[in-house]
């Protein structure tokens, strides 16, 4: 986790709890085979009264020299009860002043509720924001902490969520999907094509194991590593880390103290990348909005827009080029999120209670085909749901008879129309997660993709089960057309975005500070000796051809060498299996190579200078001679050009 100095003390103040809001329940059965899905995993917070803390520098986000309060807390810090039972992470913050905070916190991996059997934090309950160190050790100091918590032993307990981590040695690495390639016990590593944890061994896999796996959890798509060696997760300067998971950080040929992921002679290796930057990204919450006149944006101290001196943008987009002028500065590019017209399906909206569409009652023997219309205001398009739409239909669990069409199963059929009928809409499918409705249909989501469209839905024909698409799914009709921008800010490199400025532009609507991305992990590679470069026979230059049947002396026959042969050892060329003279320095021989800038000269015929045999390098052409070798080329003819090339190129 990012932080914004970690010369400066650790922040320790506290507040009151004003509301709290339930946002996302925890979806996944651990291997305890214990249901946590009606327990919430991340809150809405709204903290008030909070106190300022005293500390010994002027170096504070908030501007109030020797002191940190309500505006220095940010995404990335961390809070806690009076007892120490509960401890979440702010992954959010919506707005805060120098006594308030509202933000949103996580129960990271369920560990409080696993522990306690409790996560939630009620109204009126005090807490304290502190910080964590980069390698997640709880930094809590300054002076409210014994009046703040109510026994010696709550200290202990955030120490102890902490610890459990640090004494496994573990390293968390997330997955989109579960991951059921990999098991406890095995050896990972880095697959170098794509930068994906793998097998140890595996095709593509990087010649560097990182660890092995201890622990899965969350439906195997969180699992934790063992490292073989020290992680280095949040590099200070992490724009300077611009290799891809997989690749190797070497010192710098040229440049002391500096890294560089390309190998050369004697090249020492110091880090393999083990996973990409998890981005740091600010959304605001309130479309549309943007600075005034009195206000002033001022990201990672670098200013993007100030009243006083730029013009006030009209729109979003306006904000977005101000921002985007500075990003070599602060690092930080900004977008937006477009949102248009929208419109999902509710189960509860539903003639049969949930969002399905019933095209058969009897196993497929006879069909109710359903015809629905959808437009965007503009175009229009006649949609038929029935067997014939390539889609495997559902039988309905507890009644198989009846064979359904899904929200996924409609997305997909409501995607191609759109796209055929060109129609500015865009379906998709989710679940609910609340237990709303079987797992196995879903909401039906369709969004426009352009300001000025609409969704319009009509239609009477009547399913199996005599309801309309609208009916049976429990979508509204008609939503008219909107459109609302909401600024981003993303930092690729995982480094922290600090938001600073006057007036009440800054700190409100989500545009607040955040450290919560992660700059690229490096596996230390202590110990690795250097490598040592040898040559390494190719073929990437065998099997060409010539770009035209050779008609005189000099022809410049299209074939270049790939890489320059090393240490200067020789280069042999072959026609159709048969070895002929290479000029070494002459330019009289069957065939010589010379520079491709010295290719453009040759508009008559005229001779080319041909390299010396040990100056040969990646590049550089082949050149035909028809008196001296006595046959011309064609474009049949099988032409290798066999060398060794360096290991630190291949």
């Amino acid at each position: 986790m990012a932080i914004y100095d970690p010369t400066t003390p650790p922040m320790f103040i506290t507040g009151n709890v004003n509301q709290v809001i339930g946002l996302d329940k925890y979806e996944y059965v651990d291997e305890t085979q214990i249901n946590f899905t009606g327990a919430y995993q991340t809150y809405t917070i709204t903290v008030d009264s909070i106190t300022y803390q005293t500390i010994g520098t002027a170096e504070t986000r908030s501007g109030v020299s020797k002191q940190y309060n309500g505006l220095d807390i940010k995404a990335g810090d961390w809070i806690t009860t009076t007892n120490g039972e509960i401890v979440l992470c702010i992954t959010d913050v919506l707005e805060k002043t120098a006594t308030s905070s509202k933000f949103i916190a996580k129960d990271i991996d369920m560990i409080v509720y696993k522990t306690y059997a409790n996560s939630y934090i009620s109204l009126g309950d005090d807490i304290a924001f502190f910080q964590v160190s980069d390698n997640r050790v709880p930094m809590i100091a300054g002076g409210d902490i014994a009046t703040f918590f109510n026994n010696a032993l709550a200290i202990d307990k955030i120490q102890g969520r902490f610890a459990a981590e640090e004494e496994s040695e573990r390293y968390r690495f997330e997955f989109a999907a579960p991951n059921l390639l990999i098991d406890k016990g095995d050896i990972v590593t880095i697959d170098k094509s794509n930068g994906n944890i793998v097998k140890y061994g595996s095709a593509n896999a990087s010649e560097i194991p990182v660890g092995v796996v201890i622990e899965k959890i969350m439906n195997n798509t969180v699992i934790y590593v063992k490292p073989f060696n020290t992680i280095v997760d949040n590099h200070t300067s992490p724009e300077l880390l611009t290799g891809s998971a997989g690749d190797i950080y070497y010192a710098h040929p040229s440049n002391p103290g500096a890294m560089a992921t390309t190998k050369y002679p004697g090249a020492l290796p110091l880090f393999l990348q083990v996973r990409d930057a998890i981005p740091t990204v600010i959304t605001a919450t309130e479309s549309d909005y943007l600075p005034t006149s009195s206000d002033s944006l001022i990201i990672n101290n670098v200013t993007a827009f100030d009243g006083s001196i730029h013009l006030v943008p009209n729109t979003v987009g306006d904000l977005v080029t101000l921002i985007n002028n500075g990003t070599s500065a602060h690092k930080v590019v900004a977008s937006y999120i477009a949102d248009f017209a929208n419109v999902s399906s509710t189960a509860a909206n539903s003639n049969i209670g949930v969002s399905a569409l019933v095209v058969s009652n009897d196993s497929g023997a006879t069909y109710n085909p359903v015809i629905a219309t959808f437009s965007d205001g503009t175009n229009s398009v006649q949609v038929t749901f029935d067997e014939n739409t390539g889609a495997t239909l559902i039988p309905y669990p507890s009644a198989p008879q009846y064979l359904t069409y899904n929200a996924a199963l409609i997305a997909t059929v409501l995607n191609t129309e759109f796209a055929n009928a060109g129609l500015n809409l865009e379906a998709s499918a989710s679940l609910p997660g609340d237990g709303t409705e079987p797992e196995v249909y879903g909401i039906l989501t369709i969004k426009a993709t352009d300001p000025s469209a609409s969704i319009n839905i009509s239609g009477t024909d009547l399913d199996a089960f005599g309801n309309t698409f609208i009916g049976a799914i429990g979508i509204a009709a008609s939503t008219p057309a909107q459109s609302f921008y909401y600024l981003k800010l993303t930092r690729a490199d995982g480094g922290d975005i600090l938001i600073t400025g006057q007036g009440t532009y800054v700190n409100k609507n989500g545009i607040a500070s955040s450290s919560a991305g992660q700059a690229p992990i490096l596996l230390m590679l202590e110990g690795v000796d250097k490598e040592q470069e040898t040559g390494v026979s190719v073929g990437v230059d065998k099997n060409q051809t010539v770009i035209a049947t050779t008609t005189h002396d000099h022809f410049v026959t299209g074939i270049d060498i790939d890489y320059t042969p090393f240490a200067d050892s020789e280069v042999i060329v072959k026609i159709n299996g048969v070895e002929v003279n290479i000029g070494d320095g002459d330019n009289t021989e069957d065939c010589y190579f010379t520079d491709p800038t010295d290719v453009g000269f040759n508009t008559n015929g005229d001779p080319m200078v041909a390299k010396p045999m040990a100056d040969i390098a990646a590049g550089d052409v082949l050149i035909w001679n028809l008196s001296a070798s006595g046959y011309q080329l064609d474009t049949t003819d099988d032409v290798d050009v066999i060398y060794d090339a360096s290991s630190y190129d291949v």
